[in-house]
């Protein structure tokens, strides 16, 4: 036997079963085993042991492989999400240039016109939010004060930009060149040489070239220029692959038979450039002015396109726009400009501004109408809340089912006097005149200002003892005060030494004179 059979403190031991059950001791003493779902003896896998046996195979075990599955590096395929497109940062707002949306006049006469056909009231901000449903019913301002470099706007089209590079980009890839500039493609002669191993875009899948062809660099930096600006340079030359094959060769052969080169309009045969970045210089040093202009404040429409504006002031618009449709009221000031422009009043009732087809006019209770007008003021002045509908009811003829023409001419003219108001929800009010005695009866009287205390005059000053810090008695003191003696000290007052004075023969007393009691001499300074 060994020592550890003969040891007598392993029985003792076994028994706290310490640590996992793979780890603690067995042998003859009983272990209770863990009991599964069917009744048997066998333990379940526990979550650890998958999550282990996960961790060895590289990834989330497979049902179907008996736990594990066949390892394809950490963390999936980085392959796919190399060659995948890059995803869209957006740009942050540009500093120092404020964008601010406004309505646009033509949709606000589109709205007049129908203000004036159906003679409905409608709230300013029921107009508000009708302009702002649409893009194209609202313009979009932009404002760079100095010290801001001034915006570029275009003078063929709806498009702002910060810098000149960006408005000879855009000039570039739109519809506008064909105005400025010549350009055809011609046959050439392909390259000739041994090439094994041709380079090709992971994004879009153009062919480049053989990496030591001497057009490599410039394929390679213009399909940057103009697809992927916004990737850096490095990250998007990382994405270039390699191909190797006659069929890769022969396709970037045919890619290389054909040859574009562009002219400004009106230069002769000589004029032709083969390098676009060559042309796009060009066409910015002698085009720019005949399309764009600097300006310090920008109006496009709403519904300008991304591509139109430069990314900055395109999170402008977006931040400025979701305020707007959040916040419909910030545009009631310009609505009510512009409603007013189109010659429609704007007039306030019950604290909401509105506009109709006229401003309101009272109509007296007295007031003579003819009978059809009488007939429906009587009707809606009984019938409050009025609606359209019960209106038409009551002066309906039997069998009849839609309202007399003379009597919706009268409604209209009414409508249009101001003397009836019909709101969106076709309830219908008079506008009654004010009683100017019921105004004058309820008019709040002024509040009486409130009489302010007399104060009460405050008692004759009392003359105290000169305090041992020297302070001298008031200047406003009566002729009692004055003439009260001086040995008469308050209690808390300190006694101070007076230093004894040489007696001296009074002076004769001279006979008293009619006049002002002479003011009392003041003491002198007491020796400390």
């Amino acid at each position: 036997m060994s020592d550890s059979d003969n040891n007598p403190l392993n029985s003792l031991l076994s028994s706290f079963a310490l640590g996992p059950s793979w780890a603690r001791a067995t042998g003859d003493s009983p272990e209770r085993k863990p009991k599964t779902s069917s009744g048997g003896d066998e333990r379940p896998p526990r979550r650890d042991d998958r999550d282990r046996g996960a961790r060895h195979s590289g990834g989330p075990p497979d049902r179907e492989n008996g736990g594990r599955r066949p390892p394809q590096g950490r963390g999936g395929n980085y392959e796919d999400r190399r060659n995948s497109p890059p995803q869209h940062v957006e740009a942050p707002p540009e500093f120092g240039v404020r964008a601010t949306i406004a309505p646009d006049p033509q949709a606000v006469h589109l709205i007049g016109k129908e203000v004036h056909q159906v003679a409905r009231v409608y709230p300013l901000f029921d107009v508000a939010k009708i302009l702002l449903a649409e893009k194209s019913r609202c313009l979009a301002i932009f404002e760079a004060p100095e010290p801001h470099a001034p915006l570029i706007r275009s003078k063929l089209g709806d498009s702002v930009f910060l810098t000149r590079e960006e408005a000879i980009r855009h000039l570039w890839n739109s519809e506008m060149r064909n105005d400025l500039i010549e350009e055809e493609t011609i046959d050439v002669d392909p390259p000739t040489g041994n090439f094994q191993a041709i380079a090709r875009c992971g994004i879009s899948g153009e062919w480049l070239g053989p990496v030591n062809f001497h057009s490599y660099q410039t394929n390679l930096r213009r399909l940057h220029r103009e697809r992927f600006a916004k990737m850096p340079f490095e990250i998007y030359a990382a994405k270039v692959r390699t191909e190797r094959g006659e069929e890769a060769v022969n396709a970037w052969l045919e890619t290389t038979k054909k040859k574009t080169r562009w002219r400004i309009k009106g230069d002769g045969d000589e004029g032709w450039i083969d390098d676009r970045a060559e042309i796009e210089r060009a066409v910015g040093s002698r085009c720019f002015d005949q399309v764009f202009e600097e300006v310090r404040v920008a109006e496009v429409s709403g519904a300008v396109a991304a591509k139109n504006l430069s990314p900055s002031l395109l999170t402008s618009l977006k931040i400025a726009g979701t305020h707007a449709r959040n916040h419909p009221a910030i545009l009631i000031p310009a609505v009510c400009r512009a409603v007013e422009a189109e010659h429609l009043p704007v007039f306030k009732r019950q604290g909401k501004l509105h506009t109709g087809p006229a401003r309101p006019h009272p109509l007296p209770l007295n007031a003579v109408l003819a009978a059809r007008p009488a007939q429906m003021v009587t009707w809606i002045r009984e019938n409050k809340p009025a609606k359209l509908e019960g209106l038409w009811k009551s002066v309906l003829p039997e069998g009849s089912t839609a309202p007399p023409a003379e009597y919706a001419a009268d409604l209209f003219w009414l409508l249009h006097q101001g003397h009836i108001l019909l709101f969106t929800d076709d309830t219908l009010v008079v506008q009654d005149a004010r009683d100017p005695a019921a105004e004058t009866n309820a008019e709040p009287q002024p509040k009486k200002k409130k009489k302010r205390k007399a104060k009460k005059p405050k008692p004759a000053a009392e003359v105290t003892a000169t305090a041992a810090d020297g302070t001298a008695a008031p200047p406003e003191t009566s002729t009692e005060a004055l003439a009260a003696p001086v040995a008469e000290t308050p209690s808390a007052a300190p006694e101070i030494p007076i230093a004894p004075v040489a007696e001296t023969p009074a002076p004769p007393t001279p006979e008293p004179t009619p006049g002002p009691t002479p003011e009392p001499a003041e003491a002198a300074p007491a020796a400390e």
